[in-house]
């Protein structure tokens, strides 16, 4: 008898990780799938990182130190002054004709956008106001009286924990470090570095659970890509002066 070829085994070509959806690299969406997946698979991940800022007998230590309120409220500061800034380029531009860093009304209007949909609208109206997730403060395993649940189950308690609004603000601010300098400019770094801090400062807080963090940081790069494809198309680094 002639032997049976084997079974071709499947593979993903690397080209097809670099396929885009509506803007999107399909690498990226799996990613988030990957890290969804995880997070339903062992949802006590979130427990086990938010009990590091934990003390039994005192609860959320962070809560209220002077640091954490500074980096609470520097998102407001910084979302204020930033998108002044914003408007103020888009004026010189307007008044003298020049586009300092290659700031333009339709650039103003991309990040002007970003932020309300994504920040203002998805994550504080849509998800915060209806998802129901409990803020790690207020479960059972940290003192309070309601239930944990995973970050991708719609819960019925009324919480506002999924996702998290101060860190969707921050990376924001990622974005627009993006589109004025380039992606690989060190102001993103400095963006990326003062966004880890903010979610860092709310689950010290008890406000936040890693998994409201990094979902937050997903949703605002899916938001900065696929808005990217509809404001610029497919032409590069729009972020690179002109």
């Amino acid at each position: 008898m002639t032997a049976q070829p084997k079974a071709r085994r499947a593979e993903v070509h690397p080209s097809a990780l670099r396929q885009q959806v509506f803007g999107i690299p399909v690498a990226a969406l799996i990613l988030f799938l990957v890290f969804a997946d995880l997070m339903l698979a062992f949802p006590h991940i979130d427990l086990l990182i938010s009990a590091m800022f934990y003390t039994p007998g005192s609860g959320f230590e962070s809560l209220g130190r002077w640091w954490e309120r500074s980096v609470y409220h520097s998102v407001e500061v910084f979302m204020v002054a930033v998108n002044v800034a914003l408007i103020g380029l888009w004026l010189v531009k307007r008044i003298t004709g020049q586009a300092t860093l290659g700031f333009t009304g339709r650039k103003l209007l991309f990040l002007l956008c970003l932020l309300a949909l994504l920040p203002g609208l998805v994550v504080n109206q849509v998800l915060k106001e209806n998802w129901g997730r409990v803020r790690p403060i207020n479960v059972i395993e940290f003192g309070g009286t309601l239930r944990f649940t995973p970050p991708f189950v719609v819960s019925d308690q009324g919480g506002g924990s999924f996702s998290s609004g101060h860190a969707a603000a921050a990376f924001y601010l990622v974005a627009v470090a993006a589109l004025l300098f380039g992606s690989k400019s060190r102001w993103v770094l400095v963006a990326i570095l003062y966004a880890g801090l903010v979610g860092l400062a709310r689950m010290a807080a008890g406000g936040h659970y890693f998994s409201d963090v990094v979902t937050s940081a997903f949703l605002l790069l899916f938001g900065y890509m696929l808005l990217h494809r509809l404001f610029f198309g497919t032409q590069g680094d729009a972020a690179a002066p002109a």
